[in-house]
């Protein structure tokens, strides 16, 4: 437990100290991004060394692109959602409603059908601790940042804690989302702490809710067969996460 707490700390600071790294060169400016993704979604699946296309110039878009090379399966989107008058604290609430997961489905190719992919979720009190509470959700004041351990039941990795950072401005989230336990995938230890992460970074304009996510995985060793499958299992969780918020924030 303490080496996974020591990974996780780390990448949290780096996370946190993206501002004075200058790692990167710039990426998108929000109005950049918007107009972009006007007519649509856009994704794209990367491998090895592709570098990010569509990272915004934001602390979690130069963090996304500064780490991108070292993950061999990365992948990336962006769009845009009618604002219709929400407030930066209902993005946030969306994002915080962990029980809301539970039930999101992804297409499932194998079985040519929506599949339910995250059976359950909730809040637990801590890592150490992890026994259902309540979702956070904020009234008032914004606040700076938030972390939130959450058990995600997942159809393929099961039983899972992952770790929710969320960093909070007037008009615009971050939300970075990785995984404490190992992952298991056909009994073997597919990935490992901290080697999975998604990211969001949401941009309020006066008219739209502008998205970027981003997802990395490095896998352990494993079997060449099951590659593309976790490849693909790591492409649909992200597809999944996304459109979990997306539905959400559309209800609200």
């Amino acid at each position: 437990h303490y080496n996974m707490k020591k990974i996780f700390i780390t990448t949290l600071i780096s996370f946190l100290l993206v501002p004075v790294m200058n790692l990167w060169s710039a990426g998108l400016t929000v109005s950049q991004l918007e107009e972009s993704v006007r007519d649509g979604k856009i994704t794209n699946i990367l491998v090895d060394e592709e570098q990010l296309k569509l990272f915004p110039d934001s602390d979690i878009g130069k963090y996304a692109a500064s780490i991108s090379p070292s993950y061999p399966i990365k992948v990336e989107s962006a769009t845009v959602i009618k604002r219709e008058g929400r407030s930066t604290l209902d993005v946030l609430n969306t994002l915080t409603d962990i029980s809301s997961i539970k039930g999101t489905k992804y297409y499932s190719h194998g079985k040519k059908e929506d599949t339910i992919l995250f059976k359950d979720a909730y809040t637990v009190d801590s890592y150490k601790n992890p026994v259902p509470v309540e979702d956070v959700q904020v009234s008032g004041r914004l606040p700076a940042g938030l972390e939130i351990t959450a058990m995600l039941e997942d159809s393929r990795f099961k039983d899972n804690l992952y770790q929710f950072s969320y960093r909070v401005g007037e008009n615009h989230i971050s939300l970075m989302i990785t995984n404490w336990d190992n992952l298991r995938f056909f009994g073997c230890n597919a990935i490992e702490t901290n080697n999975f992460m998604f990211l969001l970074d949401i941009f309020l304009t006066e008219e739209n809710i502008v998205v970027y996510n981003a997802g990395f995985c490095k896998p352990s060793v494993l079997p060449a067969f099951l590659k593309d499958r976790v490849r693909n299992a790591i492409t649909n969780r992200m597809d999944a996460l996304f459109g979990w918020f997306e539905g959400e924030v559309c209800k609200k």
